[in-house]
């Protein structure tokens, strides 16, 4: 393994190397194949790196380019279940985030066409795929500008209607190569060229600053000093690299790599999506380091995440599939008997094909890519979780039930969007937003931010099984009008709720509630039925029909910001307690604009089980651990369980405390009497070791399992301690129940414990009319007490059902429950924990009753002590009577 180990690591040096600074010089050329120095065109990516690269592979082996644009469906037909959507993919699938949506052919109210969607989302898409080609499957660069046309049009922001948009003049928009393998791709600049219509530009765009291609106000040129004579790149700009992790955060989040220079982040406004809608952060810094106004900074010693401190890279877990140094056969198709599987491509190979299809772990998107759904290696693949959480009880289980991230991701130290309400709009277009994490104002840069706890919610994952993982849940509004629904466009909010660069006097009206004249951000809350009407007959004014505010809850899995050491969950109360950080009250929102709670989009794997309610006008999602599957010990617990153990208890707590205080009132009345007694050698010395040791086991297990049920009560107890302390008392517990039967029956002592059933009825009602009744009076035992019969009637039948049945049973139970972690789909098959551990409890609290009657029962010998002091000693001092009753 080591040799393996080190030869993948002379690999990837190797390979490093080669792309980094081994690059060959080529030269830049545009799209009919000619040198961009000569002609002066834009540079045509799929031609220049055509020369040494299979460009159409690699195009169509990156999901990073089509964004879902090959399995496009009709409307409604979309795995989402929204009547819109026309994909499960970026390009397609409506973004509540950004509101906007690529219209399905046909519809009357056009939001966005192609050119407008590549304006809107092409800022994150890298080319290629829509970009291209049509929805119908051709080229842009063959369609005719035409006004019905999605793909040939663009819709006018300020009057709403469809303008021809003309291919040819704007040009397409082809995998931007540059983006992922430049040091410092100029990625503001591409995106202004996209966002201009100037899409064929947008690649050369990227390389401006690099000191091959300069800006000017007639558009861009190339720098004659950055080639050589012969019309190449000079070497020293023809380096091509590896993504790193500030390229990959171009699109997907906040990427820091500096240790000394202090990351900044303004509040929860990021550009980043993955930093905005969960606050990750990709950073090697230490938290204290940083620029952020963190609550209780100075104490924050951990970095950001503990891999980019380690100087991974993205790639180093999202690796192209294909690559010799990462590949990993197909657990379905590779032999079981092969560790390493030699069946790969060679460097040249793939250098020469290499797959944009990265490897991708089982995020809350379960539909989008499934080609590589769960390609990429989970932490396992590097850590070995059974020598470094040896402390950790039912180690199996919990892996089995969480992902690592439940336990090293348990506090993000960055803010993050809770809310997005587009049910108003402000006068730039925008939501009304909310941040987690903050304690002030988001827009302020003195706000102090504390952070948020991840919800822990259980997901699906691609083997059937599912595991708790961390989210941040962010709850959208908007409106929908017609029917197939659609979003309300936001040049229909526009029209409805503004008036030039303002609100609409009438919007002023319904919202103004402190009268200044203005509508604050405080107050664009549609919080009442009327303020409701008003914008929904504004919007009916307008012509739409069947409008209402629609919502729902999207959860954004969190894998980054790993902590390590003391910053891990370790404390199992954090878990296993009332207040369980499982089913946690998770704060929504401060503010809903409707009485209707939210529903979970149905685009997700998380079985999001639980309950999502309003107090005090805010808005909460409770999780429920029980129905998914699980039991939480110490959390969940069965209320008729614990109502009939406690009442048994107590009831025979009760009965007792009657019964031995009337004892000492009528020994007070009556006389005393001598009577004749004799010692006997009751037990022997393996019985009295037997006794005892089973005594302190069961005694042991009940405290212990008190502990771990009600670790709330029992604070000043470890619960991890009780839970080991627990396994070992019960196998305690089972070796001496199984010796003890192995003995009784070597011994013949078995026979104190069978019952005769010719008489028996009769002898019960005698022992049980002594303890009603003759016990009282000073009586006489009915049945003497022998080293051949020990157990009067009431004693036998009472030990066959705990020897027989209650034992066992508890046995049983505590031996499935142990092995839950070992056999899970079994244990499932039967009910799983939910039934056994409910089972268990009530057993241990009639195993509780059976101690209080047992300890008094001790009391009705010859003395209060003397059937204690024999299971001491083994002698016992017994009343000499030649007469006793016999039934």
């Amino acid at each position: 393994m080591r040799l393996q180990v080190l030869f993948f690591s002379l690999l990837v040096a190797t390979h490093a190397l080669f792309a980094q600074t081994m690059h060959p010089t080529f030269p830049l050329l545009d799209q009919d194949g000619q040198n961009v120095l000569h002609t002066g065109k834009a540079i045509s990516t799929m031609t220049t790196c055509g020369n040494c690269h299979d460009t159409q592979y690699i195009a169509s082996h990156n999901y990073h380019s089509m964004v879902g644009f090959s399995e496009m469906t009709a409307p409604g037909k979309s795995s989402s279940g929204r009547a819109w959507d026309t994909g499960p993919g970026f390009y397609g699938q409506w973004n509540p985030l950004f509101y906007r949506y690529l219209s399905p052919v046909g519809d009357d109210r056009v939001d966005l066409t192609t050119p407008d969607w590549l304006k809107i989302y092409g800022v994150r898409h890298v080319g290629g795929g829509p970009a291209e080609t049509g929805r119908d499957g051709v080229p842009h660069l063959q369609r005719l500008p035409d006004v019905n046309d999605a793909d040939a049009s663009t819709i006018d922001p300020q009057t709403g209607q469809s303008q021809p948009w003309d291919w040819s003049e704007s040009g397409i928009v082809e995998i931007n190569c540059f983006l992922c393998h430049i040091q410092n791709p100029n990625n503001s600049e591409r995106i202004r060229a996209i966002q201009q219509g100037r899409f064929g530009w947008a690649n050369t765009a990227t390389l401006v600053g690099a000191g091959i291609v300069n800006k000017s106000a007639k558009g861009w040129a190339y720098e004659r000093a950055a080639f050589s004579a012969n019309g190449d790149l000079a070497k020293d700009f023809a380096q091509m690299q590896d993504p790193t992790n500030k390229n990959c955060g171009q699109c997907h989040g906040l990427v820091h790599s500096e240790r000394d220079n202090p990351l900044i982040n303004k509040g929860c406004q990021h550009n980043q999506l993955l930093t905005e809608t969960t606050g990750q952060i990709i950073s090697p810094q230490r938290l204290s380091d940083s620029g952020i106004n963190l609550k209780n900074k100075e104490s924050l010693s951990r970095s950001w995440d503990v891999h980019a401190e380690r100087v991974l890279k993205c790639t180093d877990c999202h690796y192209s599939i294909n690559n010799p140094i990462y590949y990993r056969e197909n657990e379905k198709s590779r032999p079981a008997h092969l560790l390493f599987s030699p069946r790969r491509a060679d460097i040249s190979d793939y250098l020469y094909r290499p797959s944009h299809e990265f490897a991708r772990g089982q995020s809350s998107y379960e539909h989008l890519a499934l080609s590589r759904q769960g390609t990429m290696r989970r932490c396992e693949s590097c850590h070995d979780y059974e020598k470094t959480h040896n402390w950790l009880p039912y180690r199996e289980r919990h892996i089995q039930s969480m992902t690592c991230e439940s336990c090293h991701v348990p506090h993000m130290f960055s803010p993050a969007r809770r809310v997005y309400d587009w049910t108003m709009i402000t006068p730039d277009g925008s939501p009304r937003t909310e941040c987690r994490g903050l304690l002030g104002p988001h827009n302020d840069p003195k706000t102090i931010v504390e952070g948020y706890d991840p919800v822990l919610l259980p997901r699906k994952e691609l083997d059937g099984r599912v595991r708790l993982a961390p989210y941040n849940l962010i709850t959208f509004w908007y409106w929908t009008y017609g029917e197939p629904e659609r979003p309300v466009r936001l040049f229909d909010l526009r029209q409805a709720f503004l008036q030039g660069a303002a609100f609409h006097p009438d919007v002023i009206t319904a919202l103004d509630e402190n009268g200044n004249g203005h509508v604050e951000e405080s107050e664009l809350i549609l919080d009442t039925p009327e303020k409701v009407r008003i914008m929904r007959s504004r919007l009916e004014a307008m012509g739409l029909t069947n409008v209402k505010i629609q919502s729902e809850i999207q959860p954004y899995a969190i894998h980054h910001d790993v902590a390590r050491g003391d910053w891990v969950t370790k404390d199992c109360e954090s878990c296993h307690t009332k207040d369980s950080r499982l089913t946690r009250a998770f704060l929504l929102a401060e503010h809903s604009p409707t009485d209707e709670p939210p529903t979970r989009v149905r685009t997700s794997n998380v079985m999001a089980a639980g309950k999502i309610y309003f107090d005090q006008g805010k808005l909460f999602y409770k999780a429920a651990a029980l129905p998914a599957g699980f039991f939480i010990l110490g959390h969940d617990k069965v209320f008729l369980v614990q109502l009939v153990g406690a009442a048994t208890v107590l009831l025979v707590l009760f009965g007792v405390i009657i019964h031995g205080g009337l004892r000492v009132l009528a020994a007070r009345r009556r006389k005393k009497e001598q009577v004749a007694t004799k010692t006997v050698y009751m037990y022997s010395f393996y019985e009295r070791f037997w006794h005892w040791l089973q005594a302190i086991a069961i005694i042991g297990l009940i405290f212990t399992g008190l502990i771990v049920h009600a670790p709330d009560v029992f604070g000043l107890f470890s619960f991890s301690t009780a839970v080991y302390v627990h396994n070992a008392l019960a196998l305690v517990l089972l070796i001496n129940a199984v010796l003890a039967v192995f003995y009784h029956f070597a011994s013949g002592e078995i026979r104190n414990y069978l019952i005769e059933p010719k008489g028996f009825f009769s002898q019960a009602i005698t022992q049980a009319t002594f303890y009603l009744k003759g016990i009282f009076r000073g009586e006489k035992h009915p049945f003497e007490k022998t080293p051949d019969k020990k157990l009067n009637p009431l004693q036998k039948i009472t030990y066959v059902a705990i020897l027989n049945i209650l034992l066992p049973l508890q046995i049983i139970t505590g031996m499935l429950i142990w092995g839950a972690q070992h056999f899970p789909k079994f244990l499932a098959g039967i009910g799983g924990l939910g039934l056994l551990v409910p089972v268990h409890s009530l057993i241990a609290w009639f195993f509780a009753a059976f101690l209080i009657i047992h300890l008094y029962l001790t009391t009705t010998g010859h003395t209060v002590t003397s059937a204690i002091k024999a299971m001491v000693v083994g002698w016992e001092i017994v009343e000499d009577t030649e007469e006793n009753v016999h039934a």
